[in-house]
């Protein structure tokens, strides 16, 4: 299950220390919380980085995604995912690379287009 692929927010692995290393910036939190409450985060663009080591799924990018499901309790919520094959230290690094080259994804979504 290499590329472009849905999973759900139960099937990702975010380790506390990347939710806290991760910028997530209100207004982008704001946006992925009314994409989830209006049903338009699964069309949201661009794909969340995530790597996979055969057995685990780790979220490396658009934390505030996987936030906003998870203070709406959205379980079973479906993101658009670039996943590659990848330890859990393959998505630190690239978090921490992200981060360093100040790279920041918004969320790209509409309500209205349901």
């Amino acid at each position: 299950m290499l590329g472009r692929d849905y999973l759900k927010y139960s099937q990702l692995s975010v380790p506390d220390e990347f939710l806290a290393r991760a910028f997530l910036d209100d207004a982008a939190l704001k946006e992925a919380i009314s994409a989830i409450s209006c049903g338009s985060m699964r069309g949201a663009r661009p794909a969340m980085k995530v790597f996979f080591d055969g057995c685990k799924f780790w979220l490396a990018g658009q934390f505030h995604r996987y936030e906003a499901a998870r203070q709406l309790g959205a379980r079973h919520q479906e993101f658009w995912c670039e996943i590659q094959p990848g330890s859990k230290e393959d998505a630190l690094q690239y978090v921490s690379t992200s981060a360093a080259s100040g790279m920041r994804l918004r969320c790209h979504h509409s309500c209205s287009a349901r």
